[in-house]
């Protein structure tokens, strides 16, 4: 790799990463405030509320945001070309989203508190779908550092007003409602200092435009649908099969395992852009890049494994405390798919970054429907424990089928 790359990814890999480390922290810290507050039942009911609002958002983007920012990544001049349909084109998308959040919560078996905070969430999420458009546009850019200062602030602003209504007044509403506080400056200033990379801020409603740029995005919208379900439906369907409180129990072992998960969002928001470019320009030190990416994930993601299988004990224990006994043994076996997920993502990012984005969406739409699948049958069999063996045996699954069917082991010869 050339110095001024290595300089430059060193540079946005230093913003994620404090930012991440701050919003991890905070993050986590809230979840064992909320754990330890209103127990496994509020937990699982935060948790069922977040995870119906993210695996219900499948109409929110159609794969717009990524297309934008790989074009952008190749293509400075293409951003007044493309940026204003697309921005167009997601404030429409967010508004039919919302409208699908509503009708589908309105018929949950749930009491009416709970569908009007997801009506809430989902109201607030209106303007995540517009923002991210906008992260993805500073991530074309190769700049970092904005997202990171919103996202440190946002989880700042979670922690000590939300942690605080949440100590004193003990209720999962108001607790809620201070967080959608937080996203709404975050999503602020994401559209702020986004709008910043762009000549004027415009939007342009074109269905032509739009059904072209859809033409190209698709298959990134597959891909993010796939993932969604892939990943939420394991507490989605404890939620609707089990009650809150396995839903709890499961979320708070999955809980620590998010917590490495930063390392490879990290190496995956700053490489890919450039992988993107190289691709173009380079292709032998994007098989460097690549190498070294994948050296270093699948490394820390064994040591992952090992540490939550002989510390899942003490780790739940000071976290949440002996009323989570149950968490230890979900830990253990969730540990094993550490190492997977973190190689999925980097396979996926090289994927959509090389132009081999339908492959990737074939990949993840099969392991998405084995992993309902899995879930369906052995969530009803062994609750939060069948969720857990359901989710190490899929990421195992997608990750041998992308290593092999996407023959990207010739990238680390």
């Amino acid at each position: 790799m050339t110095e001024s790359l290595k300089l430059r990814l060193i540079k946005n890999a230093s913003w994620l990463f404090s930012a991440e480390v701050i919003s991890k922290i905070l993050a986590y810290g809230l979840i064992v405030l909320l754990g330890r507050t209103l127990g496994e039942e509020g937990l699982g009911q935060y948790s069922f509320i977040f995870s119906f609002v993210a695996l219900t958002s499948i109409f929110s983007d159609l794969g717009v945001s990524f297309y934008v920012m790989r074009e952008i990544a190749r293509d400075k001049s293409k951003t007044e070309d493309i940026f204003p349909y697309a921005l167009g084109l997601k404030i429409v998308l967010a508004l039919i989203n919302f409208g699908i959040i509503v009708a589908l919560a309105s018929q949950l078996n749930k009491p009416s508190w709970i569908k009007a905070l997801i009506y809430l969430v989902a109201f607030e999420n209106i303007l995540f779908v517009i923002s991210n458009i906008f992260i993805r546009l500073m991530f074309a850019y190769e700049v970092t550092k904005y997202e990171a200062i919103a996202k440190a602030l946002e989880r700042s602003w979670a922690f000590f007003i939300g942690g605080s209504i949440l100590y004193f007044k003990r209720q999962l509403t108001p607790f809620i409602i201070a967080l959608v506080v937080g996203y709404y400056l975050r999503e602020s200033l994401r559209v702020y200092w986004g709008s910043r990379f762009l000549d004027r801020l415009k939007m342009k409603f074109d269905v032509r435009a739009w059904l072209e740029i859809l033409k190209h995005s698709y298959p990134f919208w597959l891909i993010g649908l796939f993932i969604i379900i892939y990943y939420r439906t394991d507490i989605v369907m404890l939620g609707l099969l089990k009650s809150d409180y396995d839903v709890g129990v499961y979320r708070g072992a999955y809980t620590l395992i998010e917590v490495p998960m930063f390392i490879p969002s990290i190496v995956i928001s700053t490489t890919l852009p450039s992988m993107a470019r190289l691709w173009k320009e380079d292709r032998k030190t994007l098989g460097v890049l690549f190498k070294k990416s994948f050296q270093v994930l699948a490394l820390i993601g064994i040591v992952g494994t090992l540490g939550f299988y002989f510390l899942s004990d003490f780790a739940i224990r000071i976290v949440f405390g002996s009323g989570f006994r149950e968490s230890v043994g979900v830990l253990k076996i969730l540990g094993f798919a550490v190492p997977f997920m973190f190689l999925n993502s980097l396979f996926g990012s090289l994927l959509n970054a090389t132009g081999r984005e339908l492959t990737f969406t074939k990949i993840t739409a099969f392991t998405a429907f084995v992993n309902v699948v899995l879930n369906y049958f052995l969530i009803q069999g062994y609750s939060y424990y069948g969720a857990a063996v359901a989710t190490v045996m899929s990421t195992g699954i997608q990750c041998l089928l992308m290593f092999h069917i996407s023959k990207i082991s010739k990238f680390l010869s």
